[in-house]
């Protein structure tokens, strides 16, 4: 299942986002204003970092709609986005204004499986956070606790781990695992 989309943004951060994560960004630079004009045109945009290590010539990103905008109190553009799946990406380029456009192919990801197994201690842990983090709760208006890809893949956004430890948890036989690491760190 390989769709190949040609030219869409890419944001350079160091972000770690997965299939149905989401996360409030501050755009101010005129190129990713810009960006920001065409994600509506293209489909989103993809936010890939620059963590990543590149030896095999594989670069993947986020592949991210817009959900939410607004001004923040200070004046800047605040767009909350949420990444639909996780993409390969080729033929990088810079246009005139520096913003950086590349080719997409989508990626198969265990995030985006479902099933009711539950991770009890994940689980609660989760919800407590969410009840607790106000700026979590309100980017997230549509939550599946019960679903443990689901979880884990939360957890694995959020755990301040080095990317290059995250970055082995995008291929789609990764899943138990990222659940090992993610249940050791909770458990603690």
């Amino acid at each position: 299942m390989s769709t190949k989309t040609t030219n869409l943004p890419v944001f350079p951060l160091d972000l770690f986002l997965l299939p149905g994560g989401v996360t409030r960004l501050r755009i101010f630079e005129p190129r990713y204003l810009k960006m920001v004009g065409l994600a509506s045109q293209l489909g989103g945009f993809v936010i890939s970092s620059n963590k990543q290590n590149h030896s095999n010539g594989d670069r993947w990103g986020s592949w991210v709609q817009i959900i939410n905008f607004e001004q923040g109190s200070d004046g800047v553009l605040e767009i909350d986005v949420e990444c639909d799946c996780l993409v390969l990406i080729s033929n990088l380029f810079q246009d005139s204004d520096k913003l950086l456009f590349a080719d997409a192919e989508k990626l198969t990801h265990w995030s985006q499986k479902s099933s009711s197994t539950e991770l009890v201690l994940l689980t609660d842990s989760l919800k407590m956070l969410f009840e607790n983090n106000e700026l979590l709760n309100e980017l997230y208006q549509q939550k599946l606790p019960n679903n443990p890809y689901w979880t884990v893949s939360r957890w694995l956004e959020l755990l301040p781990i080095p990317f290059d430890v995250k970055n082995k948890f995008v291929f789609d036989s990764s899943y138990m695992e990222a659940k090992k690491l993610v249940h050791s760190i909770i458990s603690q």
